[in-house]
């Protein structure tokens, strides 16, 4: 008798030891779900607010901001910046020109900007200033941008500074337009997009 109570009081034992590591194990895979889950939830939210200085398309740096709205001005501005300096600024180089404007502003702009760029081309413009070895960069003076109404209308002001050999001349630049939302994409990292494109001024100075 006591031998079977022996061999019944060990099964017991086997028994609970198990439901223990059982119950252990299950409180072990749900703690690393919801550490896993939560984990994921903050990384996501730290994403949402680290946006990415840009220079000429490249990542400089990312910074966090948490008011969307500054987000989105800092987003616009400058999406507007590097498109202005992609299209406007010029070197006396045709692949160099081509690289900067094809390959990386016009995908910032919508047809506006792809009817300019043709226009300057049937005016033989980027040859001449690359034949007369010209070096041009764009200076910024102001940006006005209009949150209040969507698609945002913006205007920018601002220069050319033309390099001939040793002379230096300027040039005004007065451009307007609006600022289309979209989906970003490898060469559009912003996700902005310019619309209804005007050049309104751009005389010498």
């Amino acid at each position: 008798m006591d031998g079977n109570y022996k061999i019944f009081n060990d099964l017991n034992k086997i028994r609970a030891n198990s439901n223990r590591v059982l119950y252990l194990s299950l409180v072990l895979t749900v703690g690393c779900t919801l550490f896993n889950i939560y984990f994921g939830y903050r990384t996501n939210e730290s994403a949402k607010n680290r946006f990415y200085l840009l220079d000429n398309g490249q990542k400089l740096a990312a910074v966090r901001i948490n008011d969307p709205k500054r987000a989105l001005d800092i987003l616009c501005e400058g999406h507007l910046k590097n498109f202005h300096e992609l299209f406007f600024s010029l070197e006396p180089d045709l692949r160099f020109i081509k690289r900067n404007i094809e390959g990386k502003a016009l995908y910032m702009i919508d047809h506006s900007g792809k009817r300019l760029y043709n226009r300057l081309l049937d005016q033989n413009y980027y040859e001449d200033v690359a034949k007369s070895d010209y070096s041009i960069e764009v200076e910024q003076d102001s940006l006005y941008i209009d949150y209040s109404a969507y698609p945002f209308a913006f205007r920018f002001m601002g220069k050319q500074k033309i390099r001939k050999n040793e002379q230096t001349e300027y040039r005004n630049l007065v451009t307007s337009g609006y600022i289309l939302e979209t989906k970003s994409t490898p060469n559009n990292l912003n996700g902005l997009k310019i619309i209804r494109f005007h050049v309104l001024e751009n005389n010498d100075l």
